[in-house]
């Protein structure tokens, strides 16, 4: 069976969506599925075609200007459209507009979607809103990744996800004096804030995993070491900072006391509406923030206590789970 995804980013750039995808590819190919991503071309220095880990991935060069870029992305899947032919199954992450004409012509053709959402930006858009009513409607079925997005865009879910995590395989050693921050450096991914609980926090190594506008302002604050593989850092870690369903599990995961914060109704249900809402510390406020920092630094059996609980409900959310989930929607009669 030929499945063919499509994302507006994909392998070599880095972010949740792209991470999720190429997860369930490549356990997938392992299962005897043939996988295809359709993605842009972000870097002009990047192949149009190539093949990683097993999974193909076609790229497509997309202008930046709305109307056109639209336009010009139609054009080129209709001059490209065996590669919606020759599928068995098209999965679409959260860009089913790429889609829409050929779903009104293409009625037989099997189609899915993710719906990854836009959590950071409140209120929500109406052109957002309105496109993701019409890609429940156009779908055979799809998967919301986290409950905030059936209760904000009044969407009916076939399968709630979120996410997965590989989990470690062997013992490591943490450094009491390590606080790390693993996503990008931008606005509106709470990073802000917390760049005001580190300015508080005195005698700890600080270090940032990720890039983006911020990196200057965060080289006040500590090491920045771009993008790169968090799973050392995680390992050393007894404070990880961050914001994605992903990184979260992954902190969890690695014994680490994650914190999250939220200062929109939308942030909320992201994080209260989720599994391990009980495992993270997530508060509105920068100050409370610092006091459970202050808390859970000061008292070891408190800061066990809770990382355990993390590590127990960690377990519970493996890829295998999610490709497993996947299968299941498609085989949706």
């Amino acid at each position: 069976m030929r499945v063919v995804f499509l994302t507006r980013l994909f392998y070599p750039h880095i972010g949740g969506v792209e991470k999720h995808v190429e997860k369930i590819s490549e356990l997938l190919i392992k299962k005897g599925y043939k996988v295809s991503v359709i993605t842009t071309r972000f870097d002009r220095n990047l192949k149009s075609k190539e093949i990683y880990k097993g999974i193909e991935i076609i790229r497509f060069n997309q202008p930046n200007i709305k109307i056109i870029g639209l336009l010009y992305t139609w054009f080129w899947f209709l001059k490209n459209i065996s590669n919606i032919l020759k599928s068995d199954i098209i999965h679409i992450h959260d860009v089913f507009i790429w889609y829409l004409p050929f779903r009104l012509i293409l009625l037989k053709k099997k189609v899915f979607v993710t719906f990854h959402g836009q959590w950071k930006i409140f209120p929500i858009k109406k052109n957002d809103y309105l496109q993701k009513k019409i890609a429940e409607k156009l779908s055979n079925g799809n998967i919301c990744v986290g409950e905030y997005i059936p209760k904000n865009y009044k969407i009916s879910a076939n399968s709630i996800i979120y996410g997965g995590v590989d989990f470690p395989k062997s013992r490591f050693i943490k450094e009491s004096n390590l606080i790390i921050y693993l996503g990008r450096l931008e606005k509106g991914l709470n990073l802000e804030i917390y760049l005001n609980i580190f300015k508080k926090i005195k005698n700890k190594k600080i270090t940032f995993i990720g890039d983006g506008e911020l990196r200057e302002e965060c080289k006040k604050y500590g090491k920045v070491v771009g993008f790169t593989d968090p799973i050392p850092y995680l390992k050393k870690a007894e404070f990880l900072f961050t914001s994605g369903y992903l990184t979260i599990l992954e902190g969890l995961a690695y014994g680490c006391i994650v914190f999250a914060s939220y200062n929109s109704p939308l942030k909320f249900d992201y994080y209260k509406n989720s599994p391990f809402k009980n495992n993270i510390i997530c508060e509105p406020d920068y100050l409370k923030i610092f006091q459970k920092y202050l808390y859970f630094s000061k008292n070891k059996k408190e800061r066990i206590n809770l990382v355990n609980s993390g590590l127990k409900l960690a377990k519970q959310y493996s890829w295998d789970k999610v490709v497993k989930i996947y299968i299941s929607l498609w085989n949706i009669k």
